[in-house]
């Protein structure tokens, strides 16, 4: 680890214990990637994934979260989630012996030809300690926003989304970032409790009037129904860009 430790990763260390802790002031990274499993090796994955999932989270400071989901129509196709702290924690994952151990076996169960990188940039990172259960669920979305309505749309889902967190027990985990490559492609992925807390956050006034006030800024809404693996995290993280 380099001497000079980021501030971000000292609130990181700081705040994981609490429900959110206090904004991060540099931007964290936040990874998306699309994998596929070789047939008749999901449970060799499933395993490799959980392994570099707690040893990542737990024994690396700036490791802030890591989760892997299968898609529900598709189960060979696997998304993994990845919250670093910063750039400098990143690559000292990279460099970690976990890491080098799922390179090493991911091989053999990963048709590594056809994975992917969805490269983006965070705009609202927010999440408590996920106490994952049989009822955990998440969800994946992405939405196309119209170009005139960047901005206003950037302005009215960011507060819901920390709205969201902020009051709604069940809702453990909120993310959003914009594509890279193309600032008008939203990617969503958020964490719940349970159905039940998920269709109570539908209910509620701030997601209501999100949805009306962002009926006619969107070209393309995409739900990818997801099915939980292993998520683990550190809690406390809350980013959103100025």
């Amino acid at each position: 680890m380099k001497a000079g430790i980021s501030l971000s990763l000292l609130l990181a260390m700081s705040s994981s214990a609490s429900a959110l802790g206090q904004k991060a002031t540099v931007p964290p990274v936040f990874n998306i990637f699309e994998l596929v499993i070789k047939q008749d090796k999901y449970s060799a994955y499933d395993s490799l994934a959980e392994k570099n999932i707690t040893a990542s989270v737990t024994g690396e400071p700036g490791t802030l979260a890591m989760y892997s989901a299968n898609k529900t129509a598709s189960p060979s196709v696997a998304y993994v989630f990845e919250i670093y702290a910063d750039s400098d924690a990143y690559q000292q994952h990279l460099n970690s012996t976990s890491y080098k151990e799922f390179l090493r076996n991911s091989a053999d169960i990963l048709q590594t030809s056809q994975q992917r990188r969805i490269d983006v940039i965070p705009q609202f990172l927010a999440d408590k300690q996920i106490a994952q259960s049989d009822k955990t669920i998440n969800n994946f979305v992405i939405v196309e926003v119209k170009p005139a309505f960047r901005q206003a749309f950037c302005d009215i889902v960011l507060p819901e989304m920390a709205q969201s967190i902020k009051v709604e027990e069940g809702v453990q985990a909120m993310y959003a970032a914009i594509d890279k490559a193309n600032p008008n492609r939203w990617y969503f992925y958020e964490i719940y409790a349970s159905e039940e807390a998920y269709q109570a956050h539908r209910l509620t006034p701030h997601f209501k009037e999100y949805i009306a006030q962002t009926a006619e800024m969107t070209t393309y809404k995409e739900a990818i129904a997801i099915r939980p693996g292993m998520l683990k995290n550190k809690g406390g993280l809350m980013y959103e860009i100025k």
